[in-house]
């Protein structure tokens, strides 16, 4: 699963995913992340020690991509790629601009997108508002792509705290700029949209809740995807089995070719493989659900 966040300078991105990797460590109900890379662990861990006490980290200034692994009772469960661009590439021009190409590339691949906002400058400084629509239109220029699978779309509101959403002009100036975006998720089948509002400093608020809802739609997919291939092996092998004779088994040895029933058992052994990789995904896929509907339902 590949996981783009992006934002402009200064939006909390390089803050939210050093507190959510922490956070994550540490364990919550169940599941935990892991780094692929020991430098990646200690750097997200230092960084996310240091907000705790209100030190937060220098914004990227450049493109940073980082493997993961989503666990499960301490088992490794599910791998996914993460990929953090630095702000300025979304000013640059893609003919222009490597790290601006490469970033239109990476969105139209993307199985989730987390674009990153802050609400207090959305609330106080109209340029806040023109920096979100250019974000959304590099969004919508992606999915606008022919895709392959379904993608998980999800706005983050970051420095929540510093806003007060009880105001309803201050809402709709905070929400305006998505409105046409999450519209557009609504009304397609293949994209789940959605905005959370979260909180990176000393108290944080729904660290988790972005990762996991991504997670939770790329595990579901998987299921999806091997459950199918399963269900197309099987067929195949039985509709094989009907043409299984002597006659077809011994010409097919006389001229060195796989017969009927050689078949049957390929057939039967990749079900059986993709079936071993099935299993290990379908109870933290359940688990995971359930917590999503318990924390969903607390911010909503």
């Amino acid at each position: 699963m590949n996981i783009v966040m992006l934002g402009h300078n200064a939006a909390g991105k390089t803050t939210y995913v050093s507190l959510m990797y922490a956070r994550m460590y540490e364990g919550i109900e169940g599941f935990g992340l892991r780094a692929s890379a020991v430098d990646d662990h200690r750097v997200f861990v230092a960084a996310a020690e240091g907000i705790r006490w209100g030190r937060y980290p220098q914004p990227s200034d450049h493109r940073a991509v980082f493997d993961l692994v989503l666990q499960h009772g301490g088992r490794d469960v599910y791998p996914f790629t993460w990929r953090d661009y630095r702000g300025g590439a979304l000013n640059e021009h893609v003919r222009d601009s490597p790290q601006a190409a490469e970033l239109h590339e990476d969105l139209k691949a993307a199985d989730a997108i987390l674009v990153f906002a802050d609400a207090h400058r959305l609330a106080t400084d109209a340029r806040g508002d023109r920096e979100a629509r250019r974000i959304i239109s590099h969004v919508q220029r992606a999915l606008d792509a022919p895709r392959t699978g379904n993608a998980v779309v999800l706005v983050l509101l970051t420095k929540c705290d510093l806003v007060d959403f009880g105001r309803a002009s201050v809402g709709e100036r905070v929400t305006a700029p998505f409105g046409e975006l999450l519209n557009a998720t609504d009304s397609d089948e293949k994209v789940v949209g959605g905005l959370i509002p979260v909180a990176c400093g000393p108290r944080p608020r729904n660290i988790e809740l972005p990762v996991l809802l991504c997670l939770y739609y790329g595990l579901t997919n998987r299921v999806t995807a091997l459950q199918s291939m399963i269900d197309n092996h099987m067929r195949d092998a039985r509709d094989r089995a009907e043409h299984d004779t002597l006659l077809n088994r011994w010409i097919s040895r006389a001229v060195g070719e796989q017969s009927h029933a050689d078949r049957v058992n390929a057939l039967w052994h990749a079900a059986k493989q993709e079936y071993d990789r099935l299993t290990p995904l379908l109870d933290p896929a359940r688990q995971l659900k359930r917590y999503l509907d318990r924390a969903m339902g607390a911010v909503s």
